[in-house]
């Protein structure tokens, strides 16, 4: 299955344009609108891999939709502008999952900049789960850690001990050794 793309844009023959090329690159086009509050509807209902739309939308225009985008960090953006409109993303352009296109489309900058945001993206989300995992680990240890230290302080257990204690009891009851350590500085405080 190719990448997933919503298109928007208030020119329906811009939006069939971009979608009938985007088909024909192997994207899967899953969804088409005028209108920047439906775009964002169907963005947090689909949960696409990308979203390319027009500045000027109806509702919403581009810009509001892409503060939204990167605010929920929902996917990737692509907002094809005017010259004039360059002013309105200073805010914007620095963010690593959204990128602007100055009319008129180059169709191979098109889609080197779809392959590379979905990328990066994609790179971006494994790092945030890799983060939160090794947070998780830490916070675990810590726990650990502190259960052991209760254990040779109130018991006179060795570090090893404490940490054997902890290790049996977990495999006893069948919990994590993080439970465990947790009844133990309940226990204890």
């Amino acid at each position: 299955m190719g990448t997933r793309i919503i298109v928007g844009s208030s020119n329906k023959k811009i939006l069939k344009q971009l979608s009938h090329f985007l088909n024909e690159n192997g994207y899967n086009v899953v969804g088409e609108t005028t209108d920047g509050y439906d775009i964002l509807r169907r963005i947090h209902t689909v949960y696409p891999d990308l979203c390319i739309m027009d500045f000027n939308m109806k509702g919403l225009n581009g810009h509001d939709v892409g503060e939204v985008l990167v605010a929920d960090n929902v996917c990737p953006i692509i907002t094809i502008i005017g010259s004039s409109e360059l002013h309105y993303f200073t805010n914007l352009k620095h963010e690593p999952i959204f990128s602007l296109l100055v009319k008129p489309i180059n169709k191979d900058l098109l889609i080197n900049t779809i392959d590379l945001l979905v990328k990066t993206s994609r790179s971006i989300t494994r790092l945030r789960k890799e983060v939160s995992t090794l947070k998780k680990k830490q916070e675990d240890k810590q726990i650990i850690n502190q259960a052991k230290q209760l254990l040779i302080e109130y018991n006179g257990l060795t570090e090893e001990e404490a940490h054997r204690k902890i290790q049996k009891l977990s495999m006893n009851k069948g919990i994590s050794k993080k439970i465990v350590a947790i009844e133990i500085i309940n226990k204890y405080k």
